[in-house]
This record gives structure tokens, sequence and C-alpha cells, in this order.
């Protein structure tokens, strides 16, 4: 169940990042692409999880660890989300 609720996360956020900066229809300033940067990056750890990717190193599957990953996806879409209506 876990797993599944990454792929949504991922999805959900890819998508958004998709439509939204082209919705805007303006440039990124540096620090809203600072921001996309992140939320990329977190659509890509949210994509890793949900494809049932196992680490062997311990420090990587906790990094991994969905109780971990949600809160700090949703912590960089917000940050972006606040920086871009700005």
């Amino acid at each position: 169940m876990a797993r599944l609720t990454s792929l949504l996360l991922g999805a959900l956020l890819a998508l958004g990042l998709l439509f939204l900066p082209a919705a805007r229809g303006r440039e990124l300033s540096p620090a809203e692409h600072g921001w996309m940067t992140l939320v990329l990056l977190a659509v890509c750890a949210l994509f890793v999880h949900g494809s049932g990717f196992r680490f062997e190193s311990g420090v990587l599957r906790r990094l991994f660890y969905p109780w971990l990953l949600w809160p700090l996806a949703l912590l960089c879409t917000a940050g972006f989300a606040w920086r871009a209506a700005g």
C-alpha cells in the first residue's frame, strides 16, 4: 500500500509540475527554479520507492522510507507553490 501511495503521489506531483509552470505563462525566477529542482528530486524518489526498488545500503533505505519521503515531497511542493505564488 505504501508503494502504491508513493507512485500516486509521484504521478500527482509530476502532473502538477507539467501543467503549473506552463499555466502561469512566465519564466521561472532562480528561487522558483531551485524549489522546482527539489520537487523533481522528490518525484524521482517517490517513483523509485513506488517501483519497489530496494537499496542494500541502510542509509539509503532510511532515506527512501515513506514516512520520511512523503512529508519531504509535500514540503518541497509547498515551498515551490508558495514561492511561485508570491
